[in-house]
């Protein structure tokens, strides 16, 4: 029992460290392929849920009127109940709701958004409302990797890179891109580059793309794709594409955050209910309108040069995305503007080749670069986009096109439009923080028990003259004094020599509050930063008994190294 004990601190301190060290390449490793397994039993679910619904090729035949109309109502009524069976109070999830806990809760998760996104998203996913696969994922992988770190009572700088490497193996999981998965993580959800966070999520994205080429194979969901060179002659076309995708993508972006914004105040159940009802007329009057965001893929393959048809499809699906996403509907974004850009890549390939005063253009790689494109433009996430749809087509050949369509909507809808990542809106809109103090955000990263003090002495109730003694003969140890008040509670106090009291000894005293051995020194901070002065000391046990003590010159020490 106490070698185990002294393996676990030993595991602990290795994990507070701000480094890339084994123990959490392992940790992110073990979260990484825990979170993949769950993603393949969502995505297996998801699957078997089609079947079970009587759609075998999965949306891309319609099914009958009736049928079509009730199944998103249907659904939008079990996604509430289920929402109410969990406790829910607020429709929060996907990687929007990710972003605000990695920031403010270091990637921890409450278990009812975890249960309400694995079975919210399959019932929605299967019911065929507009969203994509990744945002449960995301929320689903987080969830998993963290899990691991409570069971090991890691430091909560360790779970927050162990929140890390889940996202990274479920996006991988989700879409067999790991490449595309690590940038994501480190772009959009971390929006920060730290070596000894980016091994362990590497590791973690390799298991969650192994795990998913074992379970459903090697082939891309892109495989029908077949990505062509393109000439150089073709090239100021694919420029003019990405101006376009920016457009639309800041177009989209509005609506949906207009969809958010009038609905704010409805009722939960109002809310799905409306999504329900819109997706299922939506379908009724355009059957192709109905599935999630990449079957869209396969409806322009099918559909290729029909113009009427596919600008009838885009204007369904930007109105289906943006209501399923906007009411609340558990689903992904990323997966959605997938079929947003190919629609519009198909549309602005038949208007070209319409115009007969060009050779036809590659209609497989635009709808490619269509999809890199709004990405970029929704996002904010230009180098995530472009290895997601290098990874996506399997094509080297398309790099050049991918950045000269990128550029184009990135600049388009930051710069010119000045309109912010879909995600950074949609906390803005709730309200929801996503940035912390530079302060917090060096602290962050250093666990307490990689710095604190284990050299101090601990009396109980002492007298003076035992006080005096203890700090003579401790010399540089810290002095903590422990008392208990009428209510039986302990109180703690740090004791010193006051040196404005001339020559005779007299005691200092102050009171010091206590945090678990799991803390950060961002926490340390939070109690005695703007006193500048003081010390916290750091309990492992519930009988609060410190097991070591930080002090502010500590704080101070490792602020001043992790800013400079």
């Amino acid at each position: 029992m106490a070698t185990s004990s002294v393996l676990r601190q030993q595991l602990r301190k290795q994990l507070a460290t701000p480094s890339t060290t084994i123990a959490i390449c392992l940790m992110g490793l073990a979260g990484g392929i825990l979170a993949a397994l769950m993603i393949a039993g969502f995505r297996f679910a998801i699957e078997q849920g089609a079947y079970l619904v009587g759609n075998d090729s999965y949306w891309q035949q319609p099914l009958p009127t009736t049928y079509r109309f009730l199944l998103p109502v249907v659904a939008a009524v079990m996604i509430y109940i289920l929402f109410r069976l969990s406790g829910s109070k607020h429709v929060r999830m996907g990687i929007p709701y990710v972003i605000h806990r990695m920031k403010q809760h270091y990637g921890m998760l409450p278990w009812r958004s975890t249960v309400n996104q694995f079975f919210g998203g399959i019932i929605a996913l299967v019911a065929g409302f507009s969203v994509g696969r990744e945002g449960p994922a995301v929320h689903l992988g987080a969830a998993a990797a963290t899990w691991l770190g409570f069971h090991f009572d890691a430091p909560k700088n360790a779970v927050r890179t162990l929140a890390a490497c889940g996202i990274a193996a479920a996006i991988a999981a989700s879409f067999n891109t790991p490449l595309a998965a690590m940038i994501l993580v480190m772009e959009v959800v971390l929006r920060e580059y730290k070596v000894h966070v980016f091994i362990p999520v590497m590791l973690s994205a390799v298991a969650g793309s192994l795990i998913t080429e074992e379970i459903f194979g090697v082939a891309s969901e892109l495989a029908v794709l077949s990505a062509q060179d393109i000439p150089t002659t073709q090239l100021p076309w694919v420029v003019l594409l990405g101006v376009v995708l920016g457009l639309v993508g800041v177009m989209f972006k509005k609506l949906m955050l207009d969809v958010m914004e009038t609905v704010k105040d409805m009722s939960l159940f109002t809310r799905l209910l409306f999504a329900g009802l819109i997706t299922a007329m939506l379908a009724v009057i355009i059957p192709t309108s109905l599935g999630p965001g990449l079957t869209a893929i396969e409806q322009v393959l099918n559909h290729q040069g029909q113009m009427s048809l596919l600008v009838t499809l885009l204007i369904a699906k930007l109105f289906a995305s943006a209501i399923a996403l906007g009411m609340g509907i558990p689903g992904g974004l990323i997966g959605a503007v997938f079929g947003i850009g190919a629609i519009i890549a198909a549309v602005f390939v038949g208007a070209v080749n319409g115009l007969g005063i060009q050779q036809d253009l590659s209609f497989d790689s635009f709808i490619l670069l269509g999809m890199a494109g709004i990405l970029a433009a929704c996002i904010h996430a230009p180098m995530a986009a472009l290895l997601a749809i290098v990874e996506l087509s399997r094509s080297v050949e398309i790099i050049i096109p991918a950045m000269l369509v990128i550029v184009p909507a990135y600049l388009i809808s930051s710069q010119l439009l000045k309109s912010k990542s879909i995600f950074i809106a949609q906390l803005d809109l709730q309200n929801l923080p996503y940035q912390l103090a530079p302060v917090h955000v060096a602290l962050q990263k250093t666990g307490v028990e990689n710095v604190m003090e284990t050299d101090f002495k601990l009396l109980l109730e002492p007298t003076q003259n035992e006080l005096v003694d203890a700090l003579e003969s401790a010399q540089a140890k810290t002095v903590i004094v422990m008392s208990v008040d009428e209510e039986n509670q302990a109180l703690y106090r740090l004791v010193s020599y006051d040196i404005n009291a001339g020559d005779s000894p007299s005691l200092s005293y102050t009171p010091i509050k206590g945090i678990r051995v799991t803390s950060t020194l961002a926490e340390v901070y939070d109690e005695i930063g703007q006193q500048r002065r003081g010390a916290v000391f750091v309990y492992e046990t519930d009988d609060g008994q410190p097991c070591g003590i930080v002090t502010w010159e500590i704080v101070r020490k490792a602020l001043q190294r992790e800013l400079s």
